[in-house]
């Protein structure tokens, strides 16, 4: 996968096999605090058709959540949603 290309959604490339569009789709699956395989867990689970994404697709998806502030790692290495009065 060449991660330029599929950062974000062009001719090429649709919304849904973009970074930012599965960045989207992973947010919604983050309601309270959870492991990565947690979250991967509830990822695989859910059959999306439109969303077919693989482990790595995943992990980029979570560091561009990370890198826009949308989520946090805390000291135990759980992922929390953040929510805007969290935000300094």
């Amino acid at each position: 996968m060449k991660t330029l290309t599929n950062l974000i959604p062009n001719k090429h490339v649709r919304f849904a096999g973009s970074i930012i569009g599965i960045a989207g789709y992973v947010r919604q699956f983050i309601d309270c605090k959870s492991s990565v395989d947690g979250l991967w867990a509830k990822i695989e689970a859910d059959n999306n058709e439109i969303f077919k994404i693989d482990f790595t697709q995943f992990m980029y998806a979570l560091d561009v959540l990370l890198i826009i502030q949308e989520i946090m790692i805390d000291e135990d290495g759980a992922i929390i949603k953040v929510t805007n009065n969290e935000i300094n």
